[in-house]
């Protein structure tokens, strides 16, 4: 049987979503390792979307195959009592044999959260990103508007994934100012690795004034990873949700 759920988690104390050799506390290790133990086969369990490390979310979704009895609504509490304070199924339930996390995602929104504000009260400073009390939100949407629509953004990723092309097409990048907090929900069709990041970056650095709004432009026209400013902390970006189409189970 196959099953579909959606995962929340903190990022700040994993190595990323992704299993690796060298990094003992992943996300996929530690939801992994509790399926493990509840269908008591080894099984493994795969998301729409590789994080990177110190990356939340809100809405990851993975899929897994399994054999139970157990209902649903009890599976969740089940599997949800052998995982950490900061990893948590939201939902959890069966889905049609041929559901594919990560093949059939339609699309993907991260949130980036900057805020302006002269101290970051502790229990917010593990998801929000401190940016100059002068950073001008109106100059990041005039820019932000630049990244809509289909592009090579191969200057805004980071090397290392293997991927058969570099277009994406965004559908949305909105900047939205609530005091001194600034938020940058970027939505697109697919995300390159450490994209959000750099994009939210360059945004802030223009937003600091400290280049252009037309810089986006450069980028894009060059593909020159060496005109983006430095990425955007971790600890600021949450994959909020990803997109289906409509699955009858």
């Amino acid at each position: 049987m196959r099953f579909r759920g959606t995962v929340a988690y903190v990022g700040t104390f994993f190595h990323g979503w992704q299993i690796q050799d060298n990094a003992a506390r992943t996300v996929q290790a530690v939801v992994e390792a509790a399926l493990s133990r509840i269908l008591d086969v080894p099984t493994r369990a795969h998301a729409a979307g590789r994080t990177d490390a110190g990356v939340h979310a809100d809405g990851q979704v993975v899929h897994f195959d399994g054999e139970t009895l157990v209902p649903a609504d009890a599976l969740l509490h089940s599997v949800n009592a052998r995982l950490p304070w900061d990893v948590k199924f939201l939902s959890l339930g069966p889905a049609v044999p041929s559901f594919h996390a990560r093949a059939d995602a339609r699309a993907k929104r991260y949130v980036y959260r900057f805020s302006r504000e002269p101290v970051i009260a502790p229990r917010e400073a593990l998801f929000w990103a401190p940016l100059s009390r002068g950073a001008d939100a109106s100059r990041m949407d005039r820019a932000s508007r630049r990244i809509v629509g289909e592009h090579d953004f191969l200057g805004f990723s980071t090397s290392g994934t293997p991927t058969k092309t570099t277009v994406r097409r965004v559908d949305r990048c909105e900047i939205r100012e609530d005091g001194a907090r600034i938020t940058i929900a970027i939505t697109a069709d697919g995300f390159l690795r450490g994209m959000a990041r750099a994009i939210a970056g360059t945004l802030a650095a223009i937003g600091r004034g400290r280049v252009a709004e037309d810089l986006v432009d450069e980028i894009f026209a060059g593909n020159d990873k060496s005109l983006v400013p430095a990425k955007a902390k971790p600890r600021g970006l949450t994959l909020e949700e990803v997109f289906y189409e409509t699955l009858e189970t």
